[in-house]
């Protein structure tokens, strides 16, 4: 038996999980642990569930643990991979991010087909949904700033892309493509708008569960990420086998990680 434990945003569980299905498949055990959710309550709390997913969740931790003879508590050490965590023995109770394709990308099938959201979308993401399909070529762009920008240690962390970044990013694009539009995202669509004006583009502002902007982001014909595990779901999902994508190569302030994929364009 192997247990991971989920916490953080959407984003991050989306990580998580992934890590935790690339075991299975390997052919562990696996189940996760949601119990961190019972006091952690930022960034929604848990939302993993309004996904096709299909691994079980452990009981209560302390009992679950004490019933199934946990060896050994594993925690990742730093942002990059380590071969490590992909080669358990079993019988581990695992803490940590997985921010890397190198964890799961054998697993790519599988998780296109479990991070699609259950139930109904909102009407208001039908529209763009079909706004994205009628209009050919697009892009994603997505701006993130939320506690990026309110929480001084997250800042430090993260830090926040710069309207820069954007702009080399658009020309980039537009190089390859000059009637393309772009859908912009973003957790402050107010200050976007006003601050990142771009010509042929559509704000993507509405109100609906954060699973439906990855969704949508996924439809376009290529993207443009933040430094956000957010947008960067938004384009590991996008299908389009001849997508761009372009994320930011200063992904922390200061830490190191594997979490920029080998074919996408750092700027």
């Amino acid at each position: 038996m192997i247990i991971v434990r989920i916490v953080g945003g959407l984003g991050n569980q989306m990580f998580q999980y992934a890590y935790a299905k690339s075991l299975q498949q390997k052919g562990f055990d696996v189940k996760i642990d949601i119990s961190k959710f019972k006091t952690y309550k930022l960034h929604g709390g848990y939302q993993l569930d309004k996904y096709n997913i299909d691994l079980k969740v452990a009981g209560i931790i302390p009992t679950f643990l004490s019933l199934v003879k946990i060896k050994k508590n594993v925690k990742e050490k730093s942002l990059l991979f380590n071969n490590d965590l992909i080669n358990l023995k079993g019988n581990e109770f695992v803490k940590g991010y997985f921010q890397t394709e190198k964890y799961f990308k054998e697993t790519r099938e599988i998780l296109l087909e479990q991070f699609q959201k259950s139930g109904k979308n909102a009407d208001s993401t039908e529209v763009f949904s079909k706004q994205i399909k009628d209009t050919t070529p697009n892009c994603s762009l997505h701006v993130r700033r939320g506690d990026y920008v309110s929480n001084s240690k997250n800042h430090t962390i993260h830090g926040v892309c710069d309207l820069a970044y954007y702009k080399r990013a658009v020309e980039f694009i537009l190089s390859k493509e000059k009637q393309t539009t772009f859908f912009i995202f973003s957790d402050d669509i107010s200050w976007t708008k006003e601050n990142l004006k771009i010509e042929n583009a559509i704000y993507v502002d509405h109100k609906c569960t954060p699973h439906e902007d990855i969704y949508l982001m996924s439809l376009c014909d290529n993207n443009i990420t933040a430094n956000s595990s957010f947008s960067w779901w938004g384009a590991w999902l996008n299908k389009n086998p001849k997508k761009i994508v372009i994320s930011p190569k200063q992904w922390y302030v200061s830490k190191e990680t594997n979490i920029i994929c080998d074919d996408w364009i750092k700027l």
